[in-house]
């Protein structure tokens, strides 16, 4: 229960680590005087720092591990989704990222496509934790071959593509067609690159033929200010949005062509950036 709750047992276990880690770093490196000097308080610090990145590759460890037995399990398992979920929120928390959510009432019960604007490589990061039920996307091959990372994305069921490859852009969408009638639900990002800003790039109409070749519903969302993380130094807490709209569905676009359904989704897009 706790994996699927909106604070990630990463996290807890993170600090849990961190202050444990820095304990044992204090106590072999300080046996002198309790009294507190100049000097105390660096290897306090120094204690810390170490803590920190200790627990921070211990979570990586647990992370491989728990992958060693989990990677045959069927791509919409639940607790492997609920697992990497978890991971993610960890991420989103040492980022200093506050994400703020607005119509989560819009999110189906059953499986969907998942279609909103892309600005950077933070957001799937942003966008996975926020959803209970199994989510993949249609990613870049370069984040297959991310360590530990890159395997764990293979196994919740991502499809890579590799940019600027139109046959194997429509294989990928033969492959996330497949996934969701396994009722697994997918993602894309119908501009095809980040954006790296607010404004949005041309959409592809071709992103679309995942949700009509599946008769899927589609979720729309609107993410504001992804784009600004890591981009302000000193380094600061950021504040990004994301907006789920109204679910569209099958019935509602049926007859649309997928340059009409580009533009109107687009169109939704653009209209909630202009009010942020």
């Amino acid at each position: 229960k706790y994996l699927k709750g909106e604070t990630s047992v990463f996290i807890l276990s993170f600090y849990a680590f961190l202050l444990l880690y820095a304990y044992l770093t204090f106590s072999l490196i300080y046996s002198g005087s309790i009294i507190i000097n100049s000097g105390t308080i660096l290897i306090g610090a120094l204690s810390l720092l170490i803590g920190f990145i200790s627990s921070f590759i211990t979570q990586l460890f647990i992370f491989w591990f728990v992958l060693l037995f989990r990677k045959n399990k069927p791509i919409t398992d639940s607790f492997n989704h609920a697992f990497a979920k978890s991971v993610l929120r960890l991420g989103v928390h040492l980022l200093r990222t506050k994400v703020t959510v607005t119509g989560k009432e819009n999110i189906p019960n059953k499986p969907f496509i998942l279609v909103g604007n892309h600005q950077e490589n933070y957001d799937i990061l942003i966008i996975m934790p926020i959803f209970k039920q199994p989510l993949s996307f249609i990613a870049k091959e370069v984040l297959a071959k991310l360590p530990i990372f890159g395997k764990w994305m293979k196994v919740l069921g991502n499809v890579f593509i590799t940019r600027d490859a139109d046959r194997q852009a429509a294989a990928a969408i033969i492959q996330g067609i497949k996934h969701y009638k396994q009722g697994l639900s997918m993602g894309i990002f119908p501009e095809g690159k980040r954006s790296f800003s607010n404004e949005l790039l041309e959409f592809k109409p071709g992103a679309f033929k995942l949700a009509m070749k599946s008769k899927a519903d589609i979720v729309i969302v609107t993410q504001y200010n992804v784009c600004t993380i890591f981009k302000r130094f000193p380094w600061r807490p950021y504040k990004v949005h994301l907006h789920i709209h109204p679910l569209l569905k099958y019935e509602e676009y049926k007859d649309m062509s997928s340059h009409e359904l580009s533009n109107y989704v687009k169109d939704i897009i653009q209209a909630q950036l202009d009010v942020y």
